[in-house]
């Protein structure tokens, strides 16, 4: 299963801003009048009124307020004063004197509409909104065609919820008042909330044409754009927010988010550190920095700023939620169960962090728990079609194939429609390149970085540099099947670099760190550091071993590291990248005919595209059958592929098997308790014997390879083939049967029974699949001679590593040398 999606798991606050100035009426006047202690008896009641009021449009609120105190006191009650001295208490967030004051003035005069409006705004501010609705009523009754309380009737049912109503306010302001720049802005907040984007994007761009320097319309036309998936426009209306607003906290977070999704993960760092400089306990911004930390694979650091925004908000979910994703990533699987359950307990809907929880349960290998956990999820938030593909994945390693039944008519919508998904969960699941394709189309789409400037650089050494990318030079398949040829490469023509992007290292590790000309371990860098580095070793060939799986960085060949780059072996499909040039394969994995299910082009080796190692050496310890617990004389049908490979259709047909095949049995690898129970429940509904299935322990390598030659055959799983399985069993000289599919994962060991000259082997149909496996194992003569073509190796081209390497080379030089 492949790791937890980075893109998924990060959830990047996105902050809105409304506005909701509040208009009040002055009386104007030229003359300026300085205000005595006699000024009652130089000027005129309404001279001084007109002034207090001059002084409040000027700004000169000390002023305005000294001069509206002047009025009170000498008992003038004039509806003007209450009302304009109200907006001022208002600003001084005086608002129970405001609304003394405002209701003062409506006493004097009970139809003074803008005295109604400004109680309405007051009554908001106080949290009295059914009141304030009242007043601004009353404004509106008074005064039909007051725009301002239209618009302000508007922010009231805004904050009251009622979203239809406040539409329908806000039109009506703006019917009155088309030039109403704050009317368009909070009409833009409403169609949003009602999830009409398009007509928000139009208000806000009508609300800035009005007013160029409104900051915070440009600062939500880039949100509106970021859902509207215009990223580009998105950063450009978020700069210009902060062009007019440099201290626009949220402007600067957002941008940083924007900034993230388009790939440019480094200035997006500086932004959002930008917002924490300016609000140090924002506690949002603290778990942006980890999210963006994160894709920049600084995983210490991502989990200290994650930490941060814990501190300083811990009932925070969504934070503890991230920080178990990341805790994953740091391999503390247990830790982050415990943070994600936090989560939970914070906010028990979180769907996000119950799909968390079922990745982390998985990699603890709580199965049972994982299902429930997903299942969850996809309760509280049924549109997440691509959460199904991690339920399928769980279930097939339950072997619940009942199950599995219920969402196989989701399949052509799953990872192309709605969110993007890792291809691999349900390559096991179905054989279909088409839907495998789009998949990595749409995931490549998600997961896209910008581009840097093609590299062009001379090689002045003639050796051509190749450089392998992988987190798996380990005890891992891939490292089995490719060690010996890096072993082989001729050093005298090719400089053999390994980009090791895992810290896990044991005895095979050191083994290629034998066999390269330079090995480095580079998966505590940054995808930039990467890059950089790789550019300046100037590698020629550079090859991805991982492609969309556990621990890869594809995010580094978007960027490009070497002029040639090439997907291989460890991903069995297109990757679906205008980055990778190239797939390796050969005619029998990639036939012309199936060339257009890849966005890469394809490069045939003349055999198989599979490596072998030559040098693997069977164990010392030579098993027993009784030793491995199977019968002394009875026929062994086995399949060593990993569980979730195994689907009804194989498994009913090796029932078949059983029941037709006197005394055989079926031997494969031992799996979770659960789906050992769920397999011997299959065996007893078909009348079968538990006994007739055997699970094969878990053993060192060299002895695993050692038991292969207690089986008498090996039989292949249909949508995703035996690769270094099938490998082993052909190495121990026991025929290995397959059914030729669709699909590159459906193809794998077609391929290598080609290259073994055993297409006999390869078949077409399940019911040729059937009666061939029947007949293998009741004609000894054909079975003996088919494994007689198998102790013959040295005749055949898959064994030989060194004619392996010298095609790759060759391959290699031409490419280079076009």
């Amino acid at each position: 299963m492949e790791k937890l999606d980075k893109q998924e798991q990060r959830k990047n606050n996105f902050t809105e801003i409304k506005t909701f100035p509040v208009p009040f009426t002055f009386t104007k006047t030229k003359e300026n009048i300085a205000l005595s202690t006699n000024a009652s008896s130089k000027y005129s009641k309404e001279q001084i009124i007109n002034q207090a009021i001059q002084y409040h449009l000027q700004g000169n609120i000390k002023e305005a307020s000294r001069y509206y105190k002047y009025c009170l006191s000498q008992g003038y009650k004039d509806t003007k004063v209450f009302c304009n001295y109200g907006i001022i208490l208002k600003d001084l967030g005086k608002l129970q004197e405001a609304e003394i004051s405002t209701r003062k003035a409506i006493k004097l005069k009970p139809d003074f509409a803008e005295a109604h409006s400004n109680l309405g705004n007051i009554l908001i501010d106080l949290g009295k909104l059914e009141e304030a609705e009242t007043s601004t009523r009353k404004a509106i009754e008074l005064n039909p065609n007051y725009a301002e309380a239209h618009y302000n009737l508007g922010n009231i049912f805004s904050d009251l919820g009622k979203l239809k109503e406040a539409e329908l306010s806000y039109c009506k302001a703006i019917e009155l008042n088309p030039n109403y720049a704050e009317a368009h802005y909070n009409l833009g907040n409403i169609l949003k909330e009602l999830g009409k984007l398009i007509e928000a994007e139009l208000s806000y761009c009508k609300a800035i044409e009005l007013n160029p320097n409104y900051a915070e319309a440009h600062y939500n036309l880039g949100n509106i754009l970021k859902e509207l998936g215009k990223l580009i426009e998105a950063e450009l209306s978020l700069r210009k927010a902060i062009e007019l607003k440099p201290d626009f906290v949220e402007a600067h977070l957002n941008l940083g988010s924007v900034l993230s999704d388009l790939g440019k993960s480094q200035d997006a760092e500086v932004y959002t550190r930008k917002a924490i400089e300016l609000k140090p306990e924002l506690a949002e911004a603290h778990l942006n920095l980890g999210n963006i930390l994160r894709d920049l694979d600084k995983l210490k650091d991502a989990e200290i700023s994650t930490r941060k925004a814990i501190q300083i908000n811990p009932k925070y979910a969504m934070a503890h939620s991230n920080l178990g994703s990341i805790l994953m990533d740091l391999g503390k699987s247990q830790d982050a169960e415990i943070s994600t359950r936090k989560a939970i307990d914070l906010k028990p809907d979180f769907a996000d962090a119950y799909s968390n929880l079922g990745a982390i349960l998985m990699d603890l290998d709580k199965l049972e728990e994982a299902n429930q956990a997903y299942q969850k999820s996809l309760e509280i938030d049924p549109k997440q079609i691509h959460l199904i593909s991690n339920i399928i994945y769980t279930l097939s390693r339950l072997c619940m194939w009942d199950e599995i039944e219920k969402y196989l008519p989701d399949l052509n919508r799953i990872g192309i429609e709605g969110k993007a998904i890792g291809p691999l969960a349900l390559m096991y699941i179905e054989d279909n390149p088409l839907n495998h394709l789009k998949r990595a189309i749409k995931y490549n789409q998600e997961h896209k970085r910008e581009e840097l400037p093609n590299i062009n650089h001379n090689n002045n050494n003639n050796k051509i540099k190749i450089g392998y990318f992988s987190a798996d030079f380990r005890n891992h398949p891939l490292t089995h099947l490719l060690l010996r040829t890096l072993e082989l490469h001729d050093k005298s023509k090719f400089e053999i670099y390994a980009y090791s992007l895992s810290n896990m290292k044991d005895d095979y590790t050191i083994r290629v760190q034998k066999a390269v000309s330079v090995f480095r371990e580079i998966h505590n860098l940054s995808d930039l550091d990467i890059v950089k580095l790789a550019r300046n070793d100037q590698i020629d060939i550079a090859l991805d071993l991982n492609g969309i799986t556990k621990y890869s960085r594809i995010s580094i060949f978007s960027y490009r590291v070497a002029p040639i780059q090439i997907n291989y072996l460890g991903y069995a499909g297109s990757l679906g990248s205008d980055s990778y040039d190239y797939i390796l394969a050969d005619k029998v994995i990639i036939p012309e005919e199936n060339k257009k299910f890849y966005t890469e082009k394809v490069l045939h080796l003349p055999n198989s595209s599979f490596p072998h190692d030559n040098t693997r050496k069977i164990s010392v310890n030579k098993f027993s059958r009784e030793q491995l617990g199977l019968p002394p004389d009875g026929f062994v049908f086995t399949c060593f592929n990993s569980i979730h490979k195994i689907t009804r259709k194989e498994f009913n047909i090796w029932l078949r098997l059983l029941h037709k095949v006197e005394r055989s049995v079926l031997w494969i690898k031992k799996p979770h308790q659960a789906a050992m129970n769920n397999l011997y429940a299959e065996l007893t509904h078909h009348g079968i014997d538990k006994e007739r299935i055997i699970f094969a322990e878990n053993m060192e390598l060299d002895d695993h390879f050692s038991r292969h030659s207690c089986a008498d055959l090996f039989l292949d799983t249909f949508n995703f083939n035996a690769a270094n399985t099938a490998n082993f069993a052909l190495s121990s000289d026991v025929p290995v049967i397959t059914l030729l599919g669709k699909s590159y994962s459906a193809r794998i060991a077609a391929s290598i029974l080609n290259a073994c000259n055993l297409n006999e082997l390869v078949t077409t149909s399940y019911s040729e699949y059937e009666s061939l496996a029947y007949e293998l194992a009741t004609n000894k003569e054909k079975l003996k001679t088919i494994r007689e073509k198998l102790r013959n190796k040295n005749k055949l081209s898959f064994f030989d590593s060194s004619k392996f390497t010298n095609e790759l080379e060759i391959m290699y030089s031409n490419l280079v040398n076009k």
